[in-house]
Parts: C-alpha cells; sequence; structure tokens
C-alpha cells in the first residue's frame, strides 16, 4: 500500500520523498504560523471592541461568530492579562512585604529600647 508520498508501507524514503516531506512540513509550519497570526490579530480586534463597550452579542452578530467563541476568547485574553499582571506584581509585592516586615522589626526594637 503507498501513501501520498508514494512511499510503500515499511520501506525507508527515498531522497526525494524527503525533499517532499521536509516541503509539505514547511508549508504547514508556514500556514500554522499564518493562522496564529490571523488569530492573535482576530483576538485583539475582538478586545478592543469589548473595550469600546461593544456587546459581545453584537460582536458575534457583526462578525458571523458564536457568542460563546468571542465570550471564550475575550475571557481567556482577560485571565492571559491578569496572569501577566500577577507575574510582574509578584517581586514588588515580595519586596513591599520585605520592607514591612524590616518596618515592624526595626519598630519592635525601639519600643524593645524604650521600656
Amino acid at each position: 500500500m503507498n501513501d501520498d508520498l508514494g512511499r510503500t508501507e515499511g520501506l525507508p524514503l527515498t531522497d526525494e520523498q524527503r525533499r517532499e516531506l521536509a516541503t509539505r512540513q514547511s508549508r504547514l509550519a508556514d500556514a500554522r504560523a499564518a493562522l496564529d497570526a490571523a488569530q492573535d490579530d482576530r483576538d485583539s480586534y475582538l478586545v478592543e471592541l469589548s473595550a469600546a463597550d461593544v456587546a459581545t452579542s453584537e460582536i458575534a452578530t457583526a462578525l458571523g461568530l458564536h457568542r460563546a467563541s468571542v465570550e471564550q476568547v475575550l475571557t481567556t485574553r482577560r485571565e492571559a492579562e491578569v496572569g501577566r499582571r500577577l507575574a510582574e506584581e509578584a517581586p514588588r509585592a515580595a519586596a513591599r512585604a520585605d520592607l514591612d516586615r524590616a518596618q515592624e522589626r526595626v519598630e519592635r526594637a525601639w519600643r524593645d529600647q524604650g521600656e
């Protein structure tokens, strides 16, 4: 039985078949990258519309999408933004907590010294 590369099952690929496979894989990778970029553009557009106070159902209707799909994109983007902000804030929060503890120790030392 031959597959679409003309390869017989169980036999190694010929040089020509390897080149054809590499070419197909490259085209597939390019197509996936283009698709990901297009989806990112679409998702950004949906977020912009939502930020402009356009209702989710209006966005979906205007773009011919299911409302649930639009809601999923917006939810995913919000969660990613919250995660990014938390990751940015974590070092500052840790430093602030360290400063608060140090200040507490200083104040305790002053109180103990005064007694």
